[in-house]
């Protein structure tokens, strides 16, 4: 009989495959490191890689440039943020979109033409643009990284446009949110008693101005009994006379003029609400 048969020795792994794990390992780093620094330095190339948060920055730069390109010869305000749950970033995955909007007056007919001034005035960045139609006038610009500028003509003088994200990740927003100090409490109490109505709340709503400074709005909220007096009778003992002739809109429920102080508008609604807000520009 043999003996069992010995099993041939191993043969050690070659200095070629050594290498060759070596330098897979190593370039497994290297894409680890570079996707890294990608995804901290460069440019977002879908929206939700940019949470709200991150993107808050370029939504109040986008404010600050259209409260700037409305110019001196129209009335504006500006709101908060306004933050909305429940968008889905994918099937499985939900978000939050993030908004800003810029309320401007006008003359009654002149918010197609105020459309195009804002267009001409935005950066060349925002690759901004204007359509004119039978039963809509529309601005569309983008502010980088996937934010959109939407608005155009909602009423006769009246121009909305909004700021918004879309949908993305929640975060915080990086930013501590104005409160109303105890002068624009004082304001709002002002206008809402002198209209003949009570204060329910004051806000304050702020946006940088592309050259410097701030633009800044304060917001009163209130209720009333009863017509009142005229917006105007009210409005301007308390802010002085209109700058560069009669107010932009003179309605019974809407009035809006630039003061030697600032840009007033009131809003009257027929149930008794009233709103009204005082902005100061830069």
């Amino acid at each position: 009989m043999t003996g069992p048969v010995a099993a041939p020795p191993r043969t050690p792994p070659s200095r070629r495959g050594r290498w060759l794990t070596v330098v897979a390992v190593a370039w497994a780093v290297v894409l680890g490191v570079l996707g890294y620094v990608s995804m901290r330095s460069d440019p977002p190339t879908v929206r939700d890689q940019r949470s709200i948060g991150e993107a808050r920055p370029l939504v109040d730069r986008a404010v600050g440039e259209l409260a700037v390109a409305a110019g001196s010869d129209a009335v504006l305000s500006i709101s908060r943020y306004e933050v909305t749950s429940g968008c889905r970033i994918t099937p499985i995955r939900s978000g939050e979109t993030l908004e800003r909007d810029v309320i401007v007056y006008t003359g009654q007919t002149d918010g197609p033409a105020l459309l195009d001034r804002i267009v001409d005035r935005l950066p060349p960045s925002y690759e901004a643009s204007v359509r004119h139609g039978q039963q809509h006038d529309t601005l569309r610009a983008d502010a980088g990284e996937f934010v959109s500028v939407r608005g155009g003509v909602t009423a006769p003088g009246i121009v909305i446009i909004t700021v918004g994200t879309g949908c993305r990740p929640p975060a915080p927003l990086g930013v501590e949110v104005p409160t109303p100090s105890g002068e624009d409490r004082r304001i709002g109490d002002r206008m809402l008693v002198a209209l003949g109505g009570t204060l329910d709340d004051v806000t304050v709503a702020e946006a940088p101005c592309p050259t410097g400074g701030t633009v800044r709005t304060v917001s009163a909220t209130g209720s009333r009994s009863g017509s009142g007096k005229p917006l105007r009778e009210v409005l301007v003992p308390l802010f002085g006379s209109a700058q560069g002739g009669p107010a932009l809109i003179d309605t019974v429920d809407l009035y809006a003029y630039r003061s030697d102080e600032a840009m007033v508008a009131v809003d009257a609604e027929e149930d008794g609400t009233l709103g009204a807000s005082v902005t100061t520009l830069c």
